[in-house]
């Protein structure tokens, strides 16, 4: 690991600290911040693992194996945020990619496609990041996406999820048999049994289009196979289609509880609408 790129005054409430670093081979920035540990694929513009305080990883991202359906749902499928689908900058956004260029500015991670099409930045507060779309393809919609392991591993019965349109849920819908809640949901979260916090995830303006939630296992058995990942995120339709057109932000963080039942949901609403939509 090479010298620190970035570290705050001891009184910057960012409290954040990045350095350079390497996970599967490829060159990463380490963000360290109070509540979770990002690792951000510098070519790829995506995270590849966010570790908790327990060690435990709720990405889960591998190169291996590679582009295989359902298979890489244990692999190189999982990743955030994912962001272009399809056409010249596929890949954008998502870890194991080469299609980005990323660099520090004043703590911030700023991306950008080789085309130069696409911008984006990730400012890191100490229980939160904040994903910026600064630039977009008029001629190309995108979606940001959750594809990970909620706790540290694909374990669908012990995994719960929640919206703004309702929870906790238990896990129940199956990706690979179609199986997909659908729904306009302002914000998101999802809860292992395994953690003791609650990863969320949650767009700042209000849009028309589909989100959804879903689990979808790396074998034909499906929900029931032995690995896997949980899909959330906010602009994908059916037929994995982008719907998502315009700048927006995005905030993702660890929430310091599990939500168990209808008051920790009401707990976790007041939190996030509280802080981030007032």
């Amino acid at each position: 690991m090479s010298a620190c790129r970035f570290q705050p005054d001891r009184n910057d409430r960012h409290a954040v600290r990045i350095e350079d670093t390497t996970f599967e081979g490829r060159a990463h920035y380490h963000v360290q911040t109070q509540s979770l540990d990002y690792y951000y694929d510098i070519r790829g513009g995506g995270f590849s693992r966010i570790i908790d305080k327990q060690g435990k990883d709720w990405i889960g991202f591998k190169m291996e194996p590679w582009g295989t359906y359902p298979a890489s749902a244990a692999s190189a499928y999982r990743g955030l945020p994912n962001l272009v689908f399809q056409g010249d900058d596929d890949g954008a956004g998502h870890p194991g990619h080469d299609q980005c260029t990323s660099r520090i500015e004043s703590g911030r991670i700023v991306t950008e496609s080789l085309s130069g099409v696409w911008k984006w930045s990730w400012d890191f507060h100490e229980d939160h990041a904040i994903l910026e779309i600064l630039r977009t393809d008029p001629e190309r919609a995108y979606w940001f996406l959750y594809e990970g392991t909620p706790g540290g591993a694909y374990d669908p019965g012990g995994t719960f999820y929640g919206s703004s349109l309702g929870g906790p849920i238990p896990a129940s819908h199956d990706y690979y048999k179609g199986d997909v809640l659908r729904g306009r949901f302002r914000w998101i979260y999802v809860w292992n049994r395994q953690a003791e916090g609650t990863f969320f995830m949650l767009q700042e303006k209000e849009d028309p289009y589909g989100d959804l939630i879903s689990f979808l296992g790396n074998t034909g058995k499906g929900m029931d196979s032995p690995d896997g990942m949980t899909v959330i995120g906010f602009g994908r339709e059916r037929d994995a289609t982008p719907l998502l057109k315009n700048p927006q932000r995005f905030i993702i963080g660890l929430y310091p509880a599990r939500i168990e039942d209808s008051i920790g949901h009401t707990d976790i609403q007041k939190f996030l609408e509280g802080k981030f939509l007032n």
